[in-house]
């Protein structure tokens, strides 16, 4: 990690534009880093932790929980001893480096030869400009998002194209414990017959759990361990409903509001969301299907049998980029800031466009129109909330950025690699 801060310090002196984006995230992390924000929950947390506190059960920011693993707990707490200012600035330039590090690796699977300087341009600005409202939610609230995908990106590139497995595994299995999302890849890397990271993956994560131990001792770590289960544990009511909060935004979420009319939300407004009235237990076993639905489509985008490589890196971003996407809608308890996990689909779906209609021409006047308009109703949902904030509470209690990421799925699943990869 530190080589590569090295190396990207040495790259930004030389490249001007990579200068000018340094200094906007400087800039940002500067204005951001006021108040306390989320970080606050993760640095309390860290301080009871090393009291021996149970940190899963204590109460933060008056009702806010830690649902963390105890590894990121233990490395936050050198920054305990700073002010809150500082620890979250240090934080949040960090995320800047790795907001940086994530779009190099998602350029490293796409042959960009064919892009003009003013086209790469443009790429890149549409890319960001199309995640700027989640992506700033990160930045803004000090979130762990832009950490794991970085994590899990890391970890793929590193086991499939420069083959570290035991550093992508031991990147993906931190991962995995920290926030549980990245373990969709591990049947992932059984599927692609990498089999060494899949192992290497599943051992570190034993060595990740056992390693507060250190600290804790043995008995309290595993007696945390349950605390966290008993929290995250998805079969719980509250994740059924998962409405707890307006900001939720999941498949487990949008159809508990449109099956269930008494969610017992916060702050419920009045208008009517549901189009059917269904029992709990229904309504589960609809989330179940639903998930499953999502989780089987993979195979459409995996497009090979099992127990085979991917045919290009294109085909590998393809996949890795779907599996990113639905990660917050399958997982319960998610706000809007989990929806940076749509960034790999993004960038896919902007190389695609130039690729081809402006490169190849291999589609018709039609489809390059159809493309531009579902790509702005996946837009102008994403990011309703900075284009037109003053009806934000409408938009959450209809969970619009929910409908923006399925859209966005859907467009992906039209935009296969097979009518781009004859470019060189």
């Amino acid at each position: 990690m530190l080589m590569q801060l090295n190396q990207l310090l040495i790259r930004t002196v030389k490249k001007p534009w990579l200068l000018f984006i340094s200094a906007i995230i400087i800039l940002i992390s500067l204005i951001e880093a006021k108040g306390y924000g989320d970080f606050y929950i993760f640095l309390s947390a860290s301080k009871d932790l090393i009291e021996k506190e149970n940190i899963y059960t204590n109460s933060y920011n008056q009702f806010y929980h830690y649902f963390y693993d105890l590894s990121f707990a233990l490395i936050l707490y050198p920054l305990t001893f700073l002010p809150v200012f500082y620890a979250k600035l240090i934080w949040l330039l960090l995320n800047g480096v790795l907001v940086i590090r994530i779009w190099k690796l998602l350029r490293n699977y796409l042959p960009l030869e064919a892009f003009s300087k003013k086209g790469e341009i443009l790429f890149t600005l549409l890319s960001f400009v199309f995640v700027l409202r989640v992506l700033h939610a990160n930045f803004h609230l000090a979130q762990l998002t832009v950490f794991i995908l970085y994590l899990t990106l890391e970890a793929l590139y590193q086991i499939q194209v420069k083959k570290r497995n035991y550093l992508g595994g031991f990147l993906l299995a931190w991962g995995i414990c920290i926030k549980l999302m990245p373990i969709v890849f591990i049947p992932y890397l059984l599927y692609r017959l990498e089999w060494k990271g899949l192992i290497y993956t599943i051992f570190n994560s034993f060595l990740i759990l056992l390693f507060p131990v250190l600290f804790i001792g043995f008995d309290f770590n595993l007696f945390l361990l349950s605390e966290r289960w008993k929290l995250i544990n998805p079969t719980n009511k509250q994740h059924i409903l998962d409405t707890e909060e307006r900001s939720f935004h999941s498949l487990t979420t949008l159809i508990s509001t449109l099956f269930y009319h008494n969610t017992g939300e916060q702050f419920l407004l009045t208008y009517k969301r549901n189009i059917a009235e269904l029992s709990i237990d229904q309504i589960s076993k609809i989330i179940l299907i639903v998930r499953l639905i999502f989780v089987g489509f993979t195979l459409f985008f995996l497009n090979s049998l099992p127990f085979k490589k991917s045919t290009s890196r294109i085909q590998n971003l393809y996949e890795i980029a779907y599996i990113c996407s639905i990660i917050p809608l399958i997982f319960p308890h998610q706000q809007h800031y989990a929806f940076f996990f749509i960034f790999p689909s993004v960038v896919y779906l902007f190389y695609y466009f130039n690729q081809r209609f402006n490169i190849l021409k291999t589609g018709t006047k039609s489809s390059k129109w159809i493309f531009i308009v579902f790509i702005s109703i996946s837009y102008l949902a994403l990011n309703c909330h900075i284009l037109l904030g003053s009806y934000r509470e409408i938009y959450d209690h209809f969970k619009v950025l929910t409908y923006g990421a399925i859209l966005l799925i859907l467009i992906l699943g039209f935009c296969r690699p097979k009518f781009i990869e004859t470019s060189k």
